[in-house]
């Protein structure tokens, strides 16, 4: 505190955090104000729920959501995870958040894996992705072509999963027994 009170420290709320039920199981997730930027300590927060969700629910998995770059937030949903799966687009910042992620999984010694969704609006840029995986020993678990079918799920209330057995669809099922192996 400031010795002649000049200067004044107030507690800021920048979002508020819920539990949801899905038929999936429950999910932890927070709302941000307007305007409030994500924190590492929210983060925290929500992570701390989920796993005393999940070990309430005797869950084997609890998957986390993280948010691009390298902020706080990002360090704060890295941080003791098991795996880290980057899902990034055929963009130069896309390429650019995924390297720094990746320097920042290296930095944990977290083992990261690279799904490049819709690859095909820039198959260069995603070649340049491919390309950089393979020169760092990053496993490509897939390539997510893009197909308003998504936006047509998402419209209906259901994953891609439930609402089509499409290419997108095997493609997505074919990475997540991928990671399950993985985690075993």
């Amino acid at each position: 505190t400031c010795p002649i009170e000049a200067i004044s420290m107030e507690d800021n709320i920048a979002g508020e955090w819920y539990i949801s039920k899905t038929k999936y199981g429950s999910m932890v997730h927070a709302k941000l104000g307007i305007a409030e930027e994500n924190s590492g300590k929210l983060v925290a927060k929500i992570r701390q729920e989920a796993r005393t969700i999940a070990e309430k629910e005797n869950r084997d998995y609890i998957i986390i959501d993280g948010p691009p770059g390298i902020g706080c937030p990002v360090i704060a949903s890295i941080t003791g995870v098991d795996i880290v799966l980057i899902v990034t687009e055929p963009t130069l910042s896309g390429q650019h958040d995924m390297e720094r992620v990746i320097d920042l999984t290296r930095h944990f010694g977290v083992k990261t894996y690279v799904i490049i969704n819709k690859y095909d609006l820039n198959i260069d840029m995603a070649e340049k992705i491919e390309e950089y995986c393979k020169k760092n020993n990053i496993h490509l678990l897939g390539k997510i072509p893009y197909d308003p079918i998504i936006t047509e799920s998402i419209v209906n209330r259901k994953t891609i999963i439930e609402y089509s057995d499409g290419k997108i669809a095997m493609e997505i099922r074919n990475i997540w027994e991928i990671i399950k192996n993985e985690i075993r």
